[in-house]
């Protein structure tokens, strides 16, 4: 049997079974023990003021911050099935809006039932990051200093930081959740994947980073391995410097350039798929898409946040059950970024929840690290340099990884990723595999990369193809 039909029946199996399940014991079977269904969730949690260190200088967070989580408990069987802590790179809103939970925002906004939903294999965590979506922050006293929107506190250490620490207090919060914990992220998450990774391996010299609060959580769990299962990377930037200059080469690949023509059904002029998207108004997340279909697509993701009729059936609970959510705690928060052309109205969530003081919203669907938002300058190592390249392939050694490959995706386009990964270790260090995975060959041994092929998707794999991600995901973690 080949590895793809191997793969396949795997996967039907994984769907009808749970993972991890134990032989039953021998004798008369026992009566049956009925369960109720653990019901959904949604809240905050708290993160205390800390001290940390990044690239040697000191940093005072001194906001609590409020991170948002939404828990979509495994269809069955939750307790012992795997948990998914799954973002997108600033709100989670497109990972939770598309395809993986039990509902899902279709074309034209309403919010539908999803039939490939991840809760038929895995309880579903999914997180904002500090001030993206609904999460907030709360000042120690008074009125948030400049100091609170800082690059010292916005940057990629702190963000996976900030995620990493959450994630613990959920799982202590949560102690019948035993199954163990991959991380599921989109694009920019890649990046906060590997990090939060290094700083569970004890690895804080490939970020330069020092959290004498995350430590003490990490050797405190009682996880530790678990908490290192797998990733589950969607379109994820992982390479660093390295990424960044084979992206920028793809824009010039004969089979890229194919690719947009394909969605004109005219030749490009030139020699730059990017290009050529951009002339005619063609989505680089999707380009099969208009910008404006694109466009419109991300605004039903947030609108079915702030709608509450559509954020119920998303979240699985009503908003204003939500503690915390309400204006008499939300007012003594803050976010940093004012809310712009990409943030819905919330005239409904207000009138739920009510009103916030003058320049606050309750979502957001970005935060302050998001380039282009930032509220002071800062240099973006995960583009600029090559540390998280390192974090990547020294991560890979011990954490399987299974990475999408969404055909129409000029922004993070996956035919980047081995010219990338070559850069950093030489050409003779990786392979591409037939079936779809890439071979990385290091002193200590060869790992590997496992590939999903998506033909007709781009960026947002989950928006077009949820069943074949289903699918595929399902039959990655059965073939472990």
């Amino acid at each position: 049997m080949t590895r793809a039909a191997r793969l396949a029946a795997l996967a039907l199996a994984a769907l009808s079974t749970h993972c991890g399940a134990e032989s039953p014991p021998s004798g008369p079977p026992a009566p049956p023990t009925p369960s109720l269904p653990m019901p959904p969730e949604a809240g905050f949690l708290d993160l205390a003021p800390r001290d940390v260190t990044t690239k040697g200088h000191l940093v005072h967070l001194a906001t609590t911050a409020r991170l948002f989580y939404n828990l979509r408990p495994a269809d069955d069987d939750p307790e012992s099935k795997p948990i998914f802590i799954a973002f997108n790179g600033f709100a989670a809103e497109i990972v939770r809006g598309f395809g993986t939970g039990p509902t899902t925002v279709a074309e034209g906004g309403a919010v539908v039932d999803n039939p490939a939903s991840l809760t038929r294999i895995a309880n579903l965590v999914y997180l904002d990051p500090r001030q993206s979506g609904f999460s907030y922050d709360v000042p120690a006293g008074g009125a948030p200093t400049a100091a609170d929107c800082s690059s010292g506190v916005f940057n990629e250490y702190v963000d996976a930081a900030d995620i990493l620490l959450a994630t613990l207090k959920f799982l202590d919060a949560h102690p019948t959740l035993r199954g163990p914990v991959y991380w599921l992220g989109e694009s920019y998450a890649g990046v906060r994947i590997q990090w939060i990774l290094a700083y569970l391996r004890g690895r804080w010299d490939l970020a330069s980073y020092h959290d004498d609060a995350l430590a003490a959580a990490i050797a405190a769990s009682k996880r530790q391995t678990s908490l290192r299962a797998g990733q589950i990377l969607i379109q994820p930037w992982l390479a660093g410097k390295a990424h960044t200059d084979a992206i920028a080469a793809a824009c010039l690949d004969p089979a890229e350039i194919a690719g947009v023509s394909s969605s004109l059904a005219a030749p490009c002029e030139g020699d730059s798929a990017c290009a050529c998207a951009d002339a005619h108004h063609l989505s680089r997340y999707n380009t099969t898409y208009p910008v404006i279909r694109q466009s419109a697509r991300e605004l039903e993701a947030s609108q079915a946040h702030v709608l509450p009729d559509r954020a119920e059936k998303l979240l699985g609970v009503a908003v204003d059950s939500i503690a915390g959510l309400g204006s008499t705690e939300r007012a003594k928060g803050f976010k940093c970024s004012p809310p712009d052309a990409d943030v819905p109205d919330q005239a409904a969530l207000n009138a739920a929840l009510g009103a916030l003081p003058a320049g606050q919203v309750y979502y957001v669907p970005y935060s302050p690290l998001l380039p282009g938002k930032e509220t002071a300058p800062t240099k973006l190592d995960w583009r600029e340099e090559n540390y998280l390249g390192a974090a990547f392939l020294d991560n890979l050694r011990e954490v399987p990884a299974f990475v999408t490959d969404g055909a129409r995706d000029l922004v993070v386009p996956t035919r980047a990723l081995v010219p990338a990964l070559r850069a950093l270790v030489g050409d003779a260090g990786v392979t591409l595999l037939t079936p779809p995975r890439v071979r990385v060959s290091t002193p200590d041994g060869d790992h590997f990369l496992d590939l999903g092929a998506y033909p007709d998707a781009g960026h947002m794999v989950t928006m077009i193809d949820a069943k074949g991600f289903t699918r595929d995901v399902s039959a990655w973690l059965a073939s472990r």
